[in-house]
Formats: C-alpha cells, structure tokens, sequence
C-alpha cells in the first residue's frame, strides 16, 4: 500500500473535505482525487462518497479510516521520541557540590559553552551527600563531588585539587596564629550537612580538641554569607581556597598560618566526577567530562 495515497485518505475523511485536505497536503485537488482512486483500487473497495454536504465514508472507508488513524497517531508519537531524545542528548544536567559549584564551576562551564554553544546546560547545587543521592536515585546522571564517594555502584574519577583555608580580613595585623588564640577566635563554620565540617571537625580532633571547645559564633551551609559575615565581623573561617581566591588576591581577606598544628594535609582534597557505573553518558555529557579531566592536568589552585 502506497502510505502516502493513505494519508491523503486519511486527511480527506479527517477533514470531511478534499479542498481542505488538499491545502493541508499542498496538493491540487485533481491529484488528490487521483490519489484517493488509486487507493480505492490497491484495496478493491470504495472508501468515500461524495455528496453536497462533502464526502461520506463507506463501511470499508471507516474500516480504513480507523486504522490509518492508528498509523498516523504512531508515526507522530514517533517524532515526537525521536525529538525528545535529540533534546536529552542536548541537555547537559550537573549535580555538584557547593564547594565546586559555586565558584569555580561558572568559569568552567563558561569555558565549556563557547566550544559546545548547542548544550542545554542546568546546574543544581547540593552537598556531596546530596549529589550522591541525587545521581543513585536517577534524578541527575551525572555529579561532582568531594572525594571518595564510597559507594561501589559508582564509577568515580577525580580530576581537581583544593584545600580548605583558614583566613580573616585582611586587616588583622598578624598571619599567623597559636593554638591558644585559636582556641578563643570568633569563628564561622560550615554546618553538619556540608563536607568541610567534617574535615574541619577531623582536623580539630587530631591536634586534641573538640568544635565545642572552640568560640564558635554561626554555623551555615552558605558559602557567600560565610564570608560576608568575615568580612563585616573581623571573625575568622575555614573555606575552599577555590571560593576566596579572587578575595586573596584583591588583599579583601588574608590566609592565616595555624603555627603547630598537626595534620595540615588532612585538609586538603580533591574533586571527582560521577556518575551511575551502568550509565552510558550522552555526547554533551561525555564531552563535558573529557574537559574536567583535561582541567586536571593544569595548576587549578595555588595550593
């Protein structure tokens, strides 16, 4: 059966009218009468009368009619599909640890969207818990994160550096600081939800005291109102060197040195990408990868 002298039927019985078939096919009506013959022949069967008030369908017309009706509903839900994946391959969706994602990631993706202008670009910003729950529960395919993750279903390549820093405004007068002044400085600390508070609760603990012992002032899981609260309160913090660097370098705040303090290092971390070990990444997602880990093999922070 020729399939398009079916949609011509098709759109006629649709329409009730071969003029407006024929301007919806852009066909003249002469060839679309001629179509409709030639079908009528393959199938052996009238399918249409025609009267004053348009054209009716016979028995076999309506048989013909249902069916291509069902044909037609496929082959647009068939479009549709083929639309819907050619928008997901375009997507590029990011779930990503605030200590990545706030600062660092802009510029990178920047970076990334002058190479592919055609990537569809969404960023959800989550703690590194977060972001693994959202890539194992399939809400994201793809993350970043503070490793390691730990979880085996993963498949996780790191690809950055960083390190948590201590500093205050630059005005203070000294760039260091003892154990004992540490002990009674005003602090600002990431909260429980946040990865660095249990690398700065690590580190506490391995040169001998406990969070509740130090002169905490405000726990937050936002990195911006962290430093403003530095910055209007002479008060000091632990923070990505990724998220102040541009205000070490404007001399806005300054990076303090803890004189005798044991496990420095454990401060320091690296970031990883994720994602589902079955997951087989789309175009923009793996090229969007391939370009973190070239990032890798750069000085990213002065560390």
């Amino acid at each position: 059966m020729n399939i398009d002298y079916l949609k011509s039927f098709y759109w006629v019985a649709k329409y009730n009218s071969i003029s407006k078939a024929s301007q919806k096919l852009h066909i003249s009506q002469p060839g679309l009468s001629m179509q409709l013959k030639n079908l009528e022949d393959e199938l052996g069967h009238s399918l249409l009368i025609r009267s004053n008030k348009g054209v009716l369908l016979t028995s076999v017309g309506e048989v013909v009619f249902e069916y291509a009706k069902s044909i037609f509903t496929l082959e647009e839900n068939m479009y549709c599909s083929i639309e819907d994946l050619a928008m997901k391959e375009n997507k590029l969706s990011i779930a990503c640890c605030k200590n990545f994602g706030s600062y660092h990631l802009v510029s990178k993706l920047y970076q990334f969207k002058e190479v592919y202008s055609d990537a569809d670009i969404r960023v959800d910003i989550y703690s590194t818990p977060e972001v693994i729950e959202s890539v194992l529960s399939y809400d994201s395919n793809i993350g970043i994160i503070i490793a390691p993750s730990g979880v085996d279903v993963l498949e996780e390549k790191e690809f950055c550096d960083d390190e948590l820093v201590f500093f205050t405004h630059s005005s203070y007068p000294s760039d260091s600081m003892c154990k004992d002044e540490f002990l009674k400085a005003p602090l600002v600390i990431r909260d429980k939800c946040c990865t660095d508070y249990r690398l700065i609760k690590d580190f506490i603990k391995a040169n001998g005291y406990a969070l509740n012992e130090l002169n905490v002032l405000l726990y937050s899981n936002c990195i911006d109102i962290i430093k403003s609260f530095i910055f209007n309160n002479n008060s000091f913090s632990f923070l990505p060197r990724s998220c102040i660097q541009f205000e070490l370098e404007q001399n806005l705040f300054k990076e303090i040195e803890l004189e005798d303090f044991d496990a420095i290092s454990s401060l320091k971390y690296r970031y990883a990408f994720i994602k589902r070990k079955q997951y087989e990444l789309n175009p923009f997602e793996k090229s969007f990868k391939d370009f973190l880990l070239s990032a890798s093999e750069e000085k990213v922070f002065a560390i």
